[in-house]
């Protein structure tokens, strides 16, 4: 069910509106009913056991999406095949039956598709499952992808010498998830799973059975637990249903069951009387967190009384985390952050949720706050407009899902019966869920939304999860104390919760309107330019992508490079603080209140060179969405006591950043590149001293007191005559005053050379690498596009050279940058971890691939594969909201015709080999380089 297990993880509902559709006019239910299937999916189940899920959906045009999933995964291994789950996974990726090594990701490649993005795997505790992403226009395209999946089921060859090969990347893939958060982990897990397989059961496995497992285990999993019965196959995208439903049937019914194979059975989490502490320090912690988990089982979900007990449980966090959220912004708040909810940790568990970020050694006050608001909430209850608020959230949401229903991501259906296959979870459709929501929300009573509560008062089966920094003279609670920190919070009694509302309109007085001066029209490209009588120019273009989407982005050249030096730091922060104070009459708490059922959102910016807003509204909602933006614009706020909650939050954030093995790296890459410049200096709390936000104000105020030489672009469900309606009212009334500016050069350009920057920090056997190249360059939209094939085939090499023949690393990015502003300028590189001992051999092979690009040249098939993925992304992208906002914006900010953005195919196929070449000698010179590596300390 698209929305039913997702909104357990309740987060706060972002404002959105109520509208009623009608729908639940003719209940066609009753709460005892079991939960329907979807009419528009398919759903059999061979003869074999293999269950199938197809569904037709054209978003996105022309593409399917295929799914394998084996409902196995680390939890069916016995104790010598720890890991093979997972690395069984990557061996379906290194030969099978028709596919000899890598091709099928070389087939993947030539048809366009990303490695990563359209083919891809994961293996989880109880599943592992299969991706494609496939066009459609070719028949044979999915036939292969149908082989692919088979061979996938039944046909994997487990070549020895590609195991011993594939050895190195899961080593490095378990490397590379090595750190303070992993290490975490692994001691909180034997907690959390108390006596169950989930905790030593991790689908990373052990790295001594991965290291020397025989081919024999593998077969042994392979042949045990990849059967039919255990498979579901999942089909979505631009297909015809019953076609697809054919060749599953002829594709997969010839799987047969092994005999004597083991049971699948549920794992079991057993419960415990006692309360378990886990107090955990770490030496490169930067901050201290606590999480209570009360754990129970899992919750029927099958009929529409258990959709409606969700909905109550979503109303109830709701509300729940809007009083912590509020708590985190009081100006002396008692914590960074708090929330509350529910979540499945397991197929057969599910736990209540509290969990609370510190203020450093503030423990006490910041339990007392989130204990004692949840506690205030079961005791006294919510009020009846908290109720009707998230009402509206809850409903505004549906409606939303609702009104996309023919507009849906395919890839969001396959995870949907992904779930299906896997959990049992419902899949009524959305028409059916909007239709009990609008049910359930009008008679929902606020007793019964607060009776959820009481939940928090179980003892048994609890798990109490402490960790912080490992820092001399801060000292942690024993459990002892944690006891009695956790008991004194229980003892805390809050005075009656005030819902302070502020009924005002959010504008209260609309601006005179201006006039639209110029109306153009490109007819190519169905695109409007009006320029208004304050100078303002607004681009439209309508599109039918999305049908309840409207995106936004704004620009106007200057940004922070206008301010000096010493005002930099308030400057880049200016943002952030009157975010966090609201607009106009309201404060940031009152305006997200006032903004409850309100599907808008409405963001400023300063940055390098340019200022703006991005945002994006319903159509419904779009009088609310230009009503923020003026107020954005004409009337910020400071408000000096939210101000005070943000420093403590920012303050306690950074305090112990130096302990932070990515952040000194960082730092020391920065330092190295841009030496002592002010404007490149580390975070750190003697900067935030220098933040005022009087100063940040001015700033502000200064960047948005002229819109002059602003332009505003929209994209989406775009009525004409309603947005001429708001463009004059809302943006050709905002001042204007004609200045003439532009962002200036600051002189921080990297600086020249060939550097090494060779830091040792952190505890984890691992080296992090990172090598830079920069120089001067002539901005043009060819050479930004040449320099994309350059990246795209170095990617292609280095996947290969330093993952697949070399299995040094797991993964390996190379990125590539060209800037216009404030001077033409590149910068290239790539990254990868590894290994320490390997390191300089890594990296050396890294650049051997640059050289020999650059020296010998490409294979015409490498570049023909990046071309075909360039094109086929550029296909699906003719059809999405955000790809006609970022072109559009960035043709219109460079000076070029919108039309060469219908000319990037004649782009891509019209290339020249050696100015390949040059681009690969110019873009990655070795003139300019930094090889930097982060290695691990040694006492």
């Amino acid at each position: 069910m698209t929305h039913f297990w997702n909104y357990r993880i309740f987060a706060i509902a972002l404002g959105l509106n109520v509208w009623n559709f009608g729908l639940a006019q003719e209940k066609s239910w009753t709460l005892d009913d079991p939960l329907p299937v979807d009419k528009s999916i398919i759903v059999g189940q061979l003869e074999n056991g293999l269950k199938y899920y197809v569904r037709e959906n054209k978003k996105p045009e022309g593409r399917v999406f295929l799914r394998l999933v084996v409902n196995a995964g680390s939890l069916q291994e016995n104790q010598s095949q720890r890991g093979l789950a997972h690395f069984l996974e990557h061996m379906a990726f290194n030969g099978t039956r028709r596919f000899a090594k890598s091709e099928i990701v070389d087939f993947m490649e030539r048809a366009g598709m990303r490695f990563g993005s359209h083919v891809n795997a994961y293996t989880s505790y109880n599943e592992t499952v299969y991706m494609l992403q496939l066009p459609t226009d070719n028949p044979s395209l999915l036939s292969t992808g149908f082989e692919i999946l088979e061979d996938w089921a039944d046909g994997l060859t487990l070549d020895p010498l590609e195991i011993e090969k594939e050895r190195g990347v899961i080593l490095e893939e378990w490397r590379s998830r090595q750190g303070v958060g992993e290490r975490l982990s692994e001691r909180q897990r034997p907690f959390i799973y108390f006596k169950s397989s989930y905790a030593d059961r991790n689908p990373i496995g052990s790295m001594i059975v991965v290291g020397n497992a025989p081919r024999e285990r593998f077969e042994e999993f392979y042949n045990d637990w990849y059967r039919p019965n255990l498979m579901g196959v999942i089909v979505v995208g631009d297909i015809d249903k019953n076609d697809i439903e054919q060749k599953i049937i002829d594709t997969f019914s010839s799987l047969e069951n092994p005999e004597n194979a083991p049971e699948r059975t549920p794992t079991e989490v057993p419960v415990h009387e006692e309360t378990l502490f886990s107090i955990e320090t770490d030496p490169e912690l930067t901050i201290a967190s606590f999480r209570m988990l009360t754990k129970q089982p899992v919750g029927p979900d099958s009929s529409a009384a258990d959709y409606r007990h969700m909905i109550i449980e979503r109303l109830y966090f709701g509300m729940l985390n809007r009083r912590l959220d509020e708590r985190s912004r009081e100006p002396n708040p008692p914590f960074i952050q708090a929330n509350a909810g529910s979540s499945r940790i397991a197929r057969e568990k599910e736990a209540l949720q509290q969990s609370v970020v510190f203020l450093g050694n503030r423990y006490q006050e910041g339990l007392n706050a989130l204990i004692g608001e949840t506690n205030r909430a079961v005791r006294d209850g919510f009020t009846s407009s908290e109720l009707e608020r998230v009402k509206a959230d809850v409903l505004r949401s549906l409606e939303n899902a609702y009104e996309e229903r023919d507009k849906t991501d395919s890839d969001s259906y396959a995870r949907e019966y992904t779930r299906a296959f896997t959990v049992d979870e419902p899949i009524p459709g959305i028409e059916m869920e909007l239709e009990m929501t609008e049910a359930f929300l009008a008679d929902i009573n606020l007793a019964e939304v607060n009776a959820i509560g009481e939940g928090f008062a179980q003892k048994e089966n609890r798990v109490a999860l402490f960790s912080g920094p490992e820092k001399e003279g801060l000292e942690l609670p024993s459990e002892s104390e944690l006891v009695a920190t956790i008991k004194a919070s229980n003892e805390i009694e809050l005075e009656l919760y005030e819902d302070e509302f502020l009924d005002v309109p959010l504008l209260a007085t609309i601006p005179e309107p201006g006039e639209i001066a110029k109306e153009d029209y490109d007819e190519k490209l169905d695109t409007y330019v009006w320029e208004l009588s304050n100078g303002v120019n607004v681009i439209l273009k309508r599109t039918e992508f999305q049908n309840d989407e409207i995106l936004m982005n704004s620009y106007s050249p200057g940004g922070h490079s206008l301010v000096m030096d010493d005002e930099y730091l308030s400057a880049i922060m200016s943002t952030m603080i009157l975010g966090e104070s609201g607009v106009g009459p309201f404060n940031s708490i009152q305006l997200d209140k006032r903004l409850a059922g309100e599907s808008v959102n409405v963001s400023p910016y300063i940055s390098d060179q340019y200022e703006g807003f991005s945002g994006a509204s319903s159509p419904k909602d779009l009088e609310a969405f230009f009503k923020l933006l003026y107020l954005q614009a004409t009337q910020p706020r400071l408000d000096e006591e939210a101000y005070g909650s943000l420093e403590t939050r920012l303050r306690a954030m950074i305090v112990n950043r130096e302990k932070s093995p990515q952040s000194v790296f960082q730092d020391a890459l920065e330092k190295e590149l841009y030496g002592d410049h002010p404007r490149h200096r580390p975070l750190s709390l003697e900067l935030m001293n220098e933040i005022d936000p009087h100063l940040a104000l001015g700033v502000y105020k200064n960047r948005f007191k002229d819109f002059s030489d602003f332009t505003f672009v929209f994209v989406g469900s775009l009525d004409l005559e309603e947005m001429k309606h708001y463009a004059k009212t809302y943006l050709a009334s905002l001042p204007a005053t004609g200045r003439d500016e532009r962002g200036r050069y600051l002189g921080d350009d990297p600086l020249p050379g060939k550097r090494n920057v060779d830091i040792s920090f952190g505890l984890e056997e691992k080296t992090s690498v990172r090598v830079l190249f920069t120089g001067e360059a002539e901005w043009s939209p060819e050479n930004r596009y040449i320099m994309s094939v350059v990246r795209d085939l170095l990617n292609i090499r280095m996947r290969e050279s330093l993952r697949e023949e070399n299995g040094g690393t797991y993964g390996v990015g190379v990125y590539a940058n060209l800037t216009r502003e404030p001077t033409e300028r590149y910068s290239t590189g790539f990254a990868f971890s590894c290994d320490p001992a390997n390191a300089d051999l890594l990296i050396n092979a890294g650049i051997h691939e640059i050289l020999d690009l650059q020296e010998r040249g490409f294979k015409i098939k490498n570049l023909e594969k990046v071309q075909e993925i360039h094109l086929r992304g550029y296909e699906t992208g003719l059809k999405e909201n955000g790809f006609w906002l970022r072109n559009l914006t960035s043709a219109a900010r460079e000076g070029r015709e919108f039309s060469e953005i219908l000319d990037f195919p004649n782009q891509v196929k019209e290339y020249d080999p050696e100015r390949i070449l040059e681009a690969a000698r110019k873009y990655f010179s070795f003139d300019n380089v930094v090889v930097a590596k982060l290695n691990p300390k040694h006492n």
